[in-house]
């Protein structure tokens, strides 16, 4: 059976820019659909009469802008990746795309770069088949935090004596301010040449101002409602992210990974379970009725999440930071982390991310009370994954490791 090509909307108010794109991307006609858009309504005519996979707009347009027709996209079509294609950057822009758009990029933008970013958007979304699955991650915009973690970084952003030392610690310790700062420091909104997974780099390399502005302005950072969701749940995973990033930084440190690799494998152990966090946030109510089956039959959370849901957490966070365009060592550790032997495109070296992540996320559970260690690593690790990398015999050293970071949490 031949799949369908995908359809990619390129939307802006000037023909001659399109007519530009339209030869730029000659070479990829058969890979791609491709449909032209003069303008928002235009754009929006096509959105209520086809399905498309990825729109492309403008951000300035008269009549109706790039920020307003991506809203209209989130409302009629979801599950489509929306990317802003755009030479208009002051603050006022940043701040009405921030919501609405996965990915910005600013004009003039090399076509290979726009290329790779469509074939990006395209590939993470074929991880999730399901239309529901695939709206609920494309019509995220946030992952809440927690409301303690928001006060204090409301209240630490408002000070006169407030530090951007300060403002970083609250963010780390929390999977949603770190999320979503992350997504903006490595969007194409801040020139910023190089990806960003470290937190006190994210918030010096925007600056204090601009983190309190996007805030308090442009509310990129939103609070769980505890209404209807099981909130000592949601921080109990929060304690397990940062313990699983902590575990994971260490493992990667272990093996003289580089600089990179290390943040790389920090970032991803912590954004593990975010697509957990968005389940929670956006669907509580079968998230409680899986957790009660789990509670009486004991059983497997992936094999469970799927049978339940249609997909996993690691599949949902995978495809959510792919969206929002993390670099590829740490969406790849997301997606992967339970079985990194099904990533074909895994590094075959023991500083990959993805590495760190998979032993990270089992090593730090406790070993059950009255069961051997070795027997409780086998029973949940990777093992054939570990054995192709080298890393077996390194497992003993990871899980003393563990131990201390757990002492740590307590």
């Amino acid at each position: 059976m031949t799949l369908a090509k995908p359809t990619i909307l390129f939307v802006d108010d000037e023909k001659g820019v399109l007519d530009g794109l339209r030869r730029s991307l000659y070479a990829q006609r058969d890979e791609w659909n491709q449909v032209f858009a003069v303008g928002g309504q235009e754009a929006v005519a096509i959105l209520e009469k086809q399905a498309l996979d990825v729109v492309i707009t403008d951000m300035r347009m008269p009549g109706m802008d790039g920020a307003t027709l991506l809203d209209r996209v989130r409302a009629l079509q979801p599950e489509a990746a929306r990317i802003v294609l755009s030479g208009f950057s002051v603050r006022e822009a940043i701040f009405r795309t921030v919501g609405p758009a996965h990915q910005y990029y600013v004009k003039p933008c090399p076509p290979q770069t726009l290329v790779e970013a469509i074939r990006r958007a395209l590939a993470v979304r074929r991880a999730l088949r399901s239309p529901p699955l695939l709206a609920l991650v494309g019509g995220a915009t946030s992952i809440p935090a927690l409301p303690k973690a928001i006060t204090e970084l409301f209240s630490e952003l408002q000070s006169p004596e407030g530090s951007a030392a300060e403002v970083a610690r609250i963010i780390a310790q929390d999977v949603g301010l770190t999320v979503n700062l992350l997504k903006l420091t490595n969007s194409g909104f801040f020139y910023i040449p190089s990806a960003v997974t470290d937190v006190l780099q994210a918030v010096k390399m925007l600056g204090f101002e601009m983190v309190r502005a996007l805030a308090v302005l442009a509310g990129v950072f939103e609070s769980f409602s505890c209404a209807g969701i099981d909130c000592q749940a949601v921080k109990q995973l929060e304690r397990r992210s940062l313990e699983i990033g902590a575990l994971a930084r260490g493992i990667a440190e272990s093996g003289n990974a580089p600089r990179s690799a290390v943040e790389q494998a920090q970032c991803a152990g912590m954004l593990a379970h975010v697509g957990s966090l968005l389940l929670f946030a956006q669907w509580p109510g079968p998230v409680a009725e899986l957790r009660k089956d789990l509670d009486r039959s004991g059983g497997d959370i992936i094999t469970a999440e799927r049978t339940a849901l249609g997909a996993s957490h690691a599949e949902l966070g995978g495809v959510l930071l792919g969206l929002w365009g993390f670099t590829d060592p740490v969406v790849e550790a997301v997606l992967f982390h339970h079985h990194p032997s099904n990533c074909a495109f895994r590094s075959s070296c023991t500083d990959a991310p993805i590495a760190a992540v998979h032993a990270a996320q089992h090593l730090i559970k406790p070993v059950p009370e009255g069961k051997d260690a070795k027997e409780h690593w086998e029973s949940g690790l990777d093992l054939e994954f570990l054995s192709e990398i080298g890393a077996v015999s390194k497992v003993a050293d990871w899980a003393e490791l563990a131990t201390s970071i757990r002492k740590e949490y307590e």
